[in-house]
């Protein structure tokens, strides 16, 4: 088991630095289109406007409590990513010195 900073115990941090970065990119990716086809319903009128208006907008509500729950992780899981590039950093310290 892992120890954080303040003693709480966690058996694993909920996702690597890697799969964060990766959901990052594709949350900044949904985000914009989220917001392309919100403006797209504003710019071009078309029966279908109201509900799919509605619908963007919707997904980026979505996307903002993504961000919120990725922030989150990001806050919890440091101290676990910072300690295994501790880890990596030693391990190849190691391995020069022989």
């Amino acid at each position: 088991m892992s120890e954080t900073g303040d003693g709480r115990k966690r058996l694993e941090p909920r996702m690597t630095r890697g799969s964060f970065r990766f959901m990052l990119c594709a949350w900044a990716g949904q985000t914009v289109i989220s917001v392309l086809l919100a403006l797209n319903g504003l710019v071009w009128r078309s029966p279908w406007d109201p509900p799919s208006f509605f619908l963007a907008l919707g997904l980026f509500v979505i996307t903002a409590v993504y961000l919120v729950y990725l922030l989150r992780v990001r806050r919890n899981d440091a101290p676990f990513w910072d300690e295994e590039e501790a880890r990596r950093a030693d391990w190849d310290r190691r391995g020069r010195q022989l």
